[in-house]
């Protein structure tokens, strides 16, 4: 499982240094701005692992990781299926990621950057197997939204470091996440 996450993080690192672009200069302490160049290369929707589908606490931390590469596919592609088969429907912050989402790609509109990178995602607590909190440190690059005709509209700063507290419910056959606890804007 540390070798998936491992590659996972250096495809997301690749991704966003792709992304924003390299420069000579140094940009310690400057903000990463997002690519404002559309990219050729479409995103393939991730797929869960194995660990995912284990009704465990090894499960529900990997279904986590999961459910954050589905949100940044989300953000890339406008597409919510997986996230929306992901989320469980009495999550009201699953609910709002999507509807942000949906909000700036249903016009003909996009979003540019917003992708999540694990860190860590550490299960803390156990109720009976069925409901259980994953401790998660992820970083968001930059996001910002374009209008169809081009024009600017939104912009969430990226975040280093970011902690939640994500609840994932077993509902008999996979996990999907139950609720977030979050002290920072998680899109």
């Amino acid at each position: 499982m540390r070798a998936a996450r491992t590659a996972r993080v250096v495809a997301a690192v690749s991704l966003v240094v792709a992304m924003v672009g390299c420069s000579s200069e140094s940009n310690a302490g400057s903000v990463i701005e997002p690519s404002s160049a559309p990219s050729s290369a479409k995103p393939t929707p991730p797929a869960l692992s194995p660990e995912a589908g284990q009704h465990d606490t090894v499960g529900a931390a990997a279904f986590t990781e999961y459910w954050f590469s589905v949100l940044s596919y989300g953000v890339q592609t406008g597409d919510v299926d997986l996230l929306r088969k992901a989320s469980d429907g009495k999550c009201s912050e699953c609910t709002a990621a999507i509807g942000v989402i949906q909000d700036n790609y249903n016009d003909g509109g996009s979003l540019q950057g917003g992708v999540y990178t694990v860190r860590e995602a550490n299960t803390i607590e156990d109720f009976a197997g069925q409901v259980m909190t994953v401790a998660v440190s992820y970083d968001r690059s930059p996001r910002s939204g374009t209008s169809p005709l081009g024009q600017p509209r939104g912009r969430l700063d990226g975040k280093s470091f970011a902690d939640c507290d994500i609840r994932v419910l077993w509902n008999g056959k996979s996990w999907v996440v139950r609720g977030i606890d979050a002290a920072d804007q998680l899109i």
